[in-house]
């Protein structure tokens, strides 16, 4: 199917007319459209019932009045191929295929597939083997089953390829404003970026949330994903199915360097989406974002009448980068005005309960710290049970709360260290005052990190590149030599070590007038990568003796052998790889090099397109970069390793997928001015 445009897609989402095809499951989609007061026109097709929900029943979809903008099709697998051939020939704003047993199940569903694929030419379909669309703008629910979401102005898209997921999203009782919930299914004509595409450009969507168990497009995704970060319109992404694949960015000479969650990561970070890890996470960092203006900074203040949250609130700011900035002189003269000398002021700040029940004496409390210049202010606060206890002071605290917002106008954020201990009620009268209602203190603060990261890429959307396509890998690949490798990659402006490859001793003078003494000397085969395993290797040779004895060894293992000279000992060693990956493009491994690269778990991975700037970042958080920046009087070259890695990067572009691989570790690093230098490269190339 051609890539649907937004307006076919929005007449599909945001119909006025539907028509559903089918028995049982057709007559529920008429029964949620009426509960959620669709005001559209409604036409029932099905060849035997004489009505359906006190509508008359067409027998077929050659009966129906008019061209519908969307319909709801709920039959068996064959019957659906035919029924969405004759939608598409009478110009049908798109589909909902409800029927499962296509691709997801055997061959002959796959062929089937297919065939629905070209059936629907270019009208959008959705599914096949999904629950569909439920709109709660317009009253829309092309939906064979309960949902227990109710009509809103604006709020959150949720795009989830796992139906039963998504009916359980619909239940939520978090006070997250839902706009759309939309079950993909397998995703056989719209996809995930269609979708994406669509509710970045609807003011009525505040935040788009994904749930995923494969990208079908990274491509697109990644296009989609920077017209979000252009729109300020964050995307929350939870991804399963990751734990048990094998697939990995495997570098041929340092083994498995990543995996593919640690790519998928990479890749969400990229492109400014908040990856989160649970369902409670997804809706509440969506609940945040959609309803908190942008964040500018990581400075937070807590306020809490419990030590034991407001250490809670220490701990998890803190293992996420957030800042608990000191109060100014005028909050704590505001604040010990109010409290009295028995209360500590710091932040996070356990105000006591000296004052509680007190409600003017709690808004000056709350006003004197949302009056500071920090970012976000969270109020720890927990609701007795309902039914067993009297409330009424925790209501109080409440308009205490609002009363403090709205006089600072700060960004405020309520949460409840339970996910039971926030009434809805408290919920709605918080968002309704512009506060969000956060349930759980850990997810309240990954959200305030999510939010801050969304903010941080949003500055660079500007510069952020999309995914590039490359042609389907060729056939096979082919390993060079060592010096092959490094010929190109001196080629492409790479410093490497000068060798020359030799096949006996005869050439020995003319290597030692070239290159003179310390030298190394490898054997070069293009079957041979891991040459150290073999004994292939032989570093230090100070002298001729020396040297023909090397050549004598290395000769038993190879006819062709590669004589080098020995780099000066640098300041340390780095390992830089860059592997095409079939969905993803270049993917760059940079991490400690030598024998380190293994042992220690301090690695970054990067997608191309790359600039120095994010390279730069990426240097700098590896635990080897604090030699780049300076430490103990000793401070690495960080440009020409920027240099370096720009130039490989530059050369795989060049090759458009040709170079399969390259490796470089060790890369040697000198001292600030001395620049880099390749000591071992591996390359691949496909054919």
């Amino acid at each position: 199917m051609n890539t649907p445009d937004s307006s076919r897609i929005q007449k599909l989402l945001h119909p006025r007319s539907i028509a559903v095809v089918g028995g049982e499951f057709a007559r529920r989609s008429i029964v949620q459209c009426d509960k959620l007061g669709f005001d559209g026109k409604i036409w029932p097709v099905n060849p035997v019932r004489e009505t359906m929900e006190s509508r008359s029943c067409f027998r077929s979809l050659d009966d129906l009045p008019g061209v519908p903008d969307a319909a709801f099709v709920a039959i068996p697998r064959e019957a659906t191929v035919d029924a969405v051939s004759k939608l598409a020939k009478l110009g049908a704003g798109g589909v909902v295929c409800y029927a499962s047993g296509f691709a997801e199940v055997d061959e002959y569903g796959k062929q089937l597939q297919r065939q629905l694929v070209q059936a629907a030419g270019d009208m959008p379909l959705i599914g096949p083997n999904c629950y569909g669309v439920l709109n709660y703008l317009d009253g829309v629910a092309l939906w064979p089953d309960e949902q227990g979401g109710q009509r809103c102005r604006r709020g959150v898209a949720i795009i989830s390829q796992s139906g039963n997921i998504t009916i359980s999203l619909s239940m939520q009782r978090r006070g997250l404003p839902l706009a759309y919930l939309i079950s993909t299914g397998n995703m056989a004509g719209v996809k995930t970026h269609d979708y994406v595409h669509t509710m970045v450009i609807n003011p009525d969507v505040t935040a788009i949330g994904l749930y995923l168990e494969q990208i079908p497009d990274p491509a697109e995704l990644s296009k989609a994903a920077i017209e979000a970060l252009d729109a300020g319109k964050p995307i929350v992404v939870l991804e399963s199915g990751q734990s048990d694949k094998g697939a990995n960015i495997t570098m041929s000479h340092s083994h498995s360097m990543s995996g593919e969650p640690a790519i998928h990561d990479a890749f969400y970070d990229k492109y400014g989406m908040i990856k989160v890890h649970s369902i409670p996470q997804l809706m509440e960092t969506l609940k945040y974002v959609s309803i908190l203006t942008e964040a500018t900074d990581n400075t937070i203040a807590s306020i809490s009448c419990s030590g034991g949250e407001a250490a809670l609130m220490a701990d998890f700011g803190d293992r996420l980068g957030l800042d608990f900035t000191d109060f100014s002189p005028a909050q704590k003269n505001r604040l010990e005005q109010v409290l009295g000398d028995r209360v500590s002021i710091s932040n996070p700040l356990d105000y006591h309960t000296y004052i509680w029940g007190n409600k003017q004496a709690q808004e000056s409390c709350f006003q004197a710290v949302f009056d500071g210049n920090q970012d976000i202010n969270v109020m720890v606060f927990d609701y007795p049970a309902p039914g067993l206890c009297d409330s009424s002071e925790w209501d109080s605290t409440v308009e205490a709360i609002i009363g403090a917002k709205n006089q600072s106008g700060a960004r405020v954020a309520v949460a409840s260290t339970m996910h039971e201990n926030l009434p809805l009620q408290t919920q709605r009268q918080l968002i309704d005052s512009r506060i969000v209602p956060m349930l759980g203190i850990e997810e309240c603060i990954l959200a305030i990190a999510g939010s801050l990261r969304f903010a941080q890429r949003r500055k660079q959307a500007q510069r952020i590149q999309p995914l590039k396509r490359y042609p389907k890998s060729k056939i096979s690949e082919t390993n060079l030599t060592e010096y092959d490798a490094k010929q190109i990659l001196r080629a492409a402006g790479v410093p490497i070590v000068q060798g020359a490859v030799i096949s006996d001793s005869q050439s020995m003078d003319d290597i030692v007038g070239r290159f003179g003494f310390p030298l190394a000397a490898k054997i070069s085969s293009a079957d041979q990568i891991h040459k150290s395993d073999v004994g292939g290797v032989i570093l230090n040779i100070q002298s001729k003796d020396q040297l023909l004895e090397a050549i004598d060894k290395l000769s038993r293992l190879s006819g062709q052998i590669l004589i080098e000279q020995m780099a000066a000992q640098p300041l340390f060693e780095m390992l830089v790889g860059i592997r095409r990956h079939a969905q993803f493009g270049y993917v760059m491994v940079i991490a400690a090099g030598g024998y380190f690269a293994q042992i220690f778990d301090d690695k970054k991975i990067l997608l191309a397109p790359l600039d120095k700037d994010e390279l730069s970042v990426a240097f700098r958080q590896l635990k080897a970069g604090q030699l780049l920046s300076g430490y103990r009087n000793t401070q690495g070259d960080a440009q020409g390793l920027l240099n370096c890695c720009q130039k490989i990067i530059d050369l795989v572009a060049r090759s458009d997928g040709g170079i399969s691989e390259i490796e470089i570790n060790p890369l040697y690093v000198y001292d600030k001015g001395g620049g880099v230098v390749a000591v071992d490269a591996v390359m691949r190339c496909a054919h």
